[in-house]
């Protein structure tokens, strides 16, 4: 471990002291080896022994006090004594060994590097001391300019080593602390990342979702169970190509979905897909899934991957299949008998006397009801037909609009409202549609606005011919319609409460039945209201669906 690195706790200060103090021991003992060598006598001398036993004592105090207890400049006390130890060393020895003063390097060393800049005070005293000892020791100072030179030039020489030492030292702990905010900062980002990944991890494993992340070369990154298990009943594995199986079937549980047009692969080939409804897995354990997925890229565009979600819908659609065969047996059961009553209505109708008046006017009032109940049934049978395919041809929309109000003027009459059509009659209305379906979305967005319109209103009917598309628009004067009623006008039987409340004929299906229709013709309906009155916007595309036959 590098010295300023163990510098940083108490253990390490001392750490550091005992391994300054093995090289200035290690010295001292070179030299009395020198010194029995060649000069054995002064191996007695009280100044050479004291200076001996100096430094031995301090290296016994570096190791065996507590020093990690106290304050870490109360180490200095080792280089001072190490420094006291010297200048007798060298006393002794100046003329006869005049290089021993060079062990005041470690000391002077420590003192400037392992301590702050003050510190450096102490090694240039010390230096000073050491080489103006023997001069006090001796009792005659320099004499000439020699001498003094002698003086000088050791303390200059190590102040300067110890200048430049500390100044590194200092160099070095600003790179250290620099080093470890920059270790820490680290360790806060891998922690941060690591959190971040467990909760993704979590958040993955606990949505009721199969998901699945592709990297951008189509490598497998993380899915959860979900996916694996969706993956699994489709007959092929989520990490391995081509990512696609032999069970998967398109909605209408029938027709097989070929490799390349999966979910997987359409979205590995930046496909965006959203709400896409197949069935997977072999019949006895088939289950219905909608999927959806996403391109994933960086801020500075460069993708990223690939993210695709698949929910698990089978009760929903098993549900559906449910309530639209109840609707359809429901709807033709109660079309067989009511056929009849109206049929023998016309027939009691053309058997009454007609100056019985009384008679006449209650068949009416049966009569009228029997229509309404007609209606309803037909409501009922058209929101199990929505998905049936478009018979396509040239049509002329305004033609079909024609129609439609004219199917609703009664209706409207009977309000005492007026259905007022604004439209340039020169324009080119013509389109590929199925007329029927058509008009009979448009008499569902006009019958609306018949019911919800005030009595006595106008219902304007404004007609917008575009070069691409025609767009209609059905306003009233009506309560309007709340921003959360908006997103669920479109539902099957959802009814308002103002239609509660008013008590407002309908099964909620219409508005449902026409949505239905405009899509199937690749068109759209949009949704206006701002608290009083409410404007539905048909748009269809001219050329009718891409992929219309």
């Amino acid at each position: 471990m590098p010295l300023f690195e163990m510098e940083a706790t108490p253990r390490g200060r001392r750490r550091v002291s005992v391994l300054a103090q093995l090289p200035l021991l290690l010295g001292s003992a070179f030299v009395t080896g020198l010194v029995a060598l060649s000069l054995p006598h002064e191996l007695l001398s009280p100044t050479l022994l004291t200076g001996l036993a100096l430094i031995v004592m301090a290296t016994a105090l570096a190791v065996a006090l507590p020093w990690e207890r106290w304050n870490p400049n109360t180490l200095i006390a080792v280089a001072v004594i190490d420094i006291v130890g010297i200048a007798l060393i060298r006393a002794e020895l100046l003329d006869q060994l005049p290089s021993v003063g060079i062990l005041a390097i470690f000391p002077v060393l420590w003192l400037a590097y392992g301590f702050r800049p003050w510190a450096m005070a102490v090694a240039i005293g010390g230096a000073l001391v050491i080489t103006s000892f023997p001069f006090v020791f001796r009792g005659r100072w320099p004499t000439n300019a020699l001498e003094w030179s002698n003086v000088v030039l050791l303390p200059a020489l190590i102040v300067g080593v110890a200048i430049v030492v500390n100044l590194a030292a200092a160099q070095l702990r600003r790179n250290r602390q620099r080093l470890v905010e920059s270790m820490d900062a680290q360790a806060a980002m891998l922690r941060l990342s690591q959190d971040s990944e467990l909760l993704s991890r979590a958040i993955i494993d606990t949505v009721n979702a199969g998901i699945a992340f592709y990297a951008a070369d189509a490598r497998l990154v993380v899915a959860n169970r979900q996916a694996a298990d969706m993956a699994r009943l489709a007959g092929f594995e989520l990490e391995r190509p081509p990512y696609a199986g032999d069970d998967v079937l398109m909605a209408d549980r029938e027709t097989t979905i070929p490799y390349d047009q999966q979910i997987i692969p359409r979205a590995l080939r930046a496909e965006e897909i959203a709400d896409h409804v197949e069935w997977v897995g072999p019949a006895d354990e088939q289950i219905a899934i909608m999927a959806s997925s996403r391109r994933v890229h960086r801020p500075d565009g460069e993708l990223l991957g690939t993210v695709i979600v698949a929910y698990d819908i089978t009760e929903l659609a098993q549900a559906i299949e449910v309530r639209e065969a109840f609707l359809s047996t429901v709807s033709h059961e109660l079309r067989t008998p009511l056929t009849n009553i109206t049929g023998y209505l016309d027939l009691l109708e053309d058997s009454i006397d007609p100056a019985d008046s009384e008679s006449a006017s209650y068949l009416r009032v049966v009569l009228r009801n029997a229509a309404e109940l007609r209606d309803r049934i037909d409501e009922l049978l058209a929101a199990t037909s929505t998905t049936s395919p478009l018979a396509l041809e040239p049509s002329d929309v305004g033609a079909v609009l024609d129609r439609a109000v004219a199917a609703l003027h009664d209706r409207a009459r009977s309000r005492e409202q007026r259905i007022h059509v604004v439209r340039d009659p020169t324009a080119d209305t013509s389109a590929r549609a199925d007329r029927e379906r058509l008009q009979r979305a448009l008499e569902e967005i006009i019958d609306n606005a018949v019911k919800f319109g005030p009595v006595g209103s106008t219902i304007t009917v404004t007609e917008t011919v575009m070069p691409s598309s025609i767009a209609i628009t059905v306003e009233d004067s009506g309560p309007g319609i709340s921003r959360g009623e908006q997103t669920r006008i479109f539902d099957r039987f959802y009814r308002t409460p103002y239609a509660h409340h008013n008590a407002i004929q309908g099964f909620g299906l219409g508005l449902t039945l026409a949505k239905s229709t405009v899509a199937a013709h690749e068109g759209r309906i949009s949704v206006r209201s701002t608290g009083a009155g409410t404007a539905l916007t048909t748009t269809i595309p001219r050329s009718g669906p891409a992929d219309a036959v």
